[in-house]
C-alpha cells in the first residue's frame, strides 16, 4: 500500500486512488489530512511507540538549498528531503 497527501511528480496520485482498488494486490491512498489536536496527539503516540517511522530519504543543510531543491525536482526522491537548520546558542 502507498500512501501519499501530494499529487504526485505528474498529478497521478488521486488518479492512481481511484484506479488501484481495481487490481489485485495493489492500492494507492490519497488521504485528507486533518491537522487538529486529535490527530497530532494520535501521530505523537505512533511516533513515539515506533509504529510509525517516516521514510527520509536525504539530508541537506540549509546552505545547500538550491541542491536539495534540484534533487526533490528530478523525481528521484523516495521518502521526505529533510533541511537541517543549526540552532544558535
Amino acid at each position: 500500500m502507498y500512501l501519499s497527501t501530494q499529487l504526485g511528480p505528474r498529478g497521478q496520485n488521486p488518479f492512481l486512488a481511484l484506479v488501484t482498488p481495481l487490481l489485485p494486490g495493489r492500492s494507492v491512498l490519497f488521504a485528507y489530512p486533518r491537522h487538529d489536536q486529535a490527530m497530532m496527539s494520535y501521530l505523537a503516540v505512533l511516533m513515539e511507540s515506533g509504529q510509525f517511522r517516516p521514510v527520509i530519504d536525504r539530508s541537506y543543510p540549509l546552505a545547500e538549498i538550491v541542491e536539495a531543491y534540484r534533487y526533490v525536482e528530478s523525481g528521484q526522491k523516495i521518502g521526505t528531503v529533510v533541511i537541517t537548520v543549526a540552532g544558535g546558542s
